[in-house]
């Protein structure tokens, strides 16, 4: 066995023992043959070394080395390319390429220099076809799709504990008993390095290991893990979009990103109720999926001016439709009756008109934006929308203080895509 740096790793070596997290989490076991997705998921860990096994003569089989500034300069473009909307006068925007630019040079060299293995900015829209009459309104859109129009059994369990003030702790883990699938993720969720520092503070009245309802309840909160359950429960409705419009792995490696940034940004403000953040990040974009189901024909012709102006998506949704995605989403969410500050940070989440309530939707409005921009997934957009400085100016965070938290949310997402979709290969 020898040690490598992680930046130097590539596909096709075999760790010659157990990784875990720099938390002491188990992360991947001895004998794995690497591929381009452990390389990243490795690479978002921050790991200094790995042991691999040696190559005949004892040494570590050679390597293609891709030329550093050939890397590099490629890198720099894609970053330049992706920011290029971002006011340069922001005092977040050279904190952002300096961190976009760090993770697209460590993306390339995992993946030897093949800017075809890096997430791109969205998928190529279908050639340009006849478009009918735009849709007259959100609500008719959410009227032709029968998957929509009523949430899964489970949701409305939860959404009744969570609208009953005088709900317990049995309450809000029976809500979710019943649906095994969504249980488990749950459970994978809360035992992630994200909630350790709380499992260290309650140690001495249960395992490290929260292996039931009933703990997770008591390590997040009933409230919150019902809150969190809310979101997780409709993700299987959002998994059937034709590949040619967009990947949904790389679409909820997006979603996993902003809502994995929202709640970072939220316990950085203090905010009680982070979860909240969290779904709201994880949901933010779900009507950009209806879109693409049931307005596909304008939903190329809007990813194509996007494109060619280098507009923001939503814009270009905004003037092929009357609308866009968010309004939309927040359309679904106030059918389904979310509650109303989630419901209002997706659908005011590219629009800080609305000075009642510009934290909330500002908080996932700044969450995306760091998402696209570091590169985490994507849900049709190429470029970083301009960051709004009525949401800058309401969360009143640094720019310093922002770069301090994408680290850990960078490893964080990593093992949040593990919990929500553990037999996908290739975490970001």
């Amino acid at each position: 066995m020898v040690r490598r740096n992680v930046s130097d790793l590539r596909a096709g070596m075999v760790l010659a023992e157990d990784v875990l997290t720099p938390g002491g989490r188990f992360l991947m076991p001895k004998g794995t043959t690497l591929d381009h997705g452990h390389v990243k998921s490795l690479l978002a860990w921050n790991l200094p070394d790995v042991g691999v096994v040696e190559g005949e003569g004892g040494s570590v089989s050679p390597v293609a080395v891709p030329d550093v500034e050939a890397v590099a300069a490629a890198a720099a473009a894609t970053v330049a390319e992706r920011l290029r909307l971002l006011d340069p006068g922001h005092p977040l925007t050279p904190v952002l390429h300096r961190l976009a630019l760090d993770r697209e040079v460590r993306r390339r060299k995992a993946v030897g220099g093949d800017a075809s293995s890096a997430s791109s900015g969205g998928e190529a829209a279908r050639p340009a076809e006849d478009a009918p009459s735009p849709p007259e309104s959100p609500e008719a859109l959410l009227r032709d799709e029968p998957k929509l129009v009523s949430p899964p059994e489970v949701y409305l369990r939860i959404s009744e504990v969570l609208r009953n003030p005088a709900s317990t702790v049995d309450d809000a883990a029976e809500s979710i008993r019943h649906d095994p699938n969504l249980a488990a993720k749950l459970l994978r969720l809360v035992n992630s390095s994200f909630y350790a520092r709380t499992m260290r503070a309650v140690r001495g009245r249960f395992p490290a290991k929260v292996d039931s309802l009933s703990r997770a309840v008591m390590v997040v909160g009933g409230r919150q893990l019902a809150t969190l359950a809310l979101g997780v429960s409709v993700l299987p409705l959002f998994q059937d979009i034709p590949p040619h419009w967009v990947n949904m792995q790389v679409f909820w490696e997006h979603s996993v990103g902003c809502a994995v940034a929202a709640q970072s940004l939220a316990g950085a403000l203090g905010r009680e109720n982070a979860e909240a953040a969290f779904v709201a990040g994880l949901l933010h974009d779900i009507g950009r999926i209806v879109l693409f189901k049931q307005a596909s024909t304008h939903m190329a012709a809007a990813m194509r001016q996007a494109v060619t102006a280098h507009a923001p998506l939503f814009e270009t949704e905004r003037a092929l439709l009357g609308f866009d995605h968010a309004a939309l989403g927040g359309q679904l969410l106030q059918k389904w009756q979310f509650p109303a500050n989630l419901e209002k940070m997706v659908r005011y989440h590219h629009d800080m008109d609305e000075p009642l309530f510009v934290e909330e939707p500002a908080i996932v409005h700044l969450a995306d934006g760091v998402a696209t921009a570091m590169g985490w997934g994507a849900s049709g957009n190429r470029h970083v929308a301009p960051l709004a400085p009525a949401a800058w100016d309401a969360l009143g965070l640094t720019a310093a203080g922002v770069a301090a938290l994408v680290p850990a949310m960078e490893a964080r997402l990593a093992e949040t895509m593990h919990s929500f979709f553990p037999d996908r290969a290739g975490p970001p």
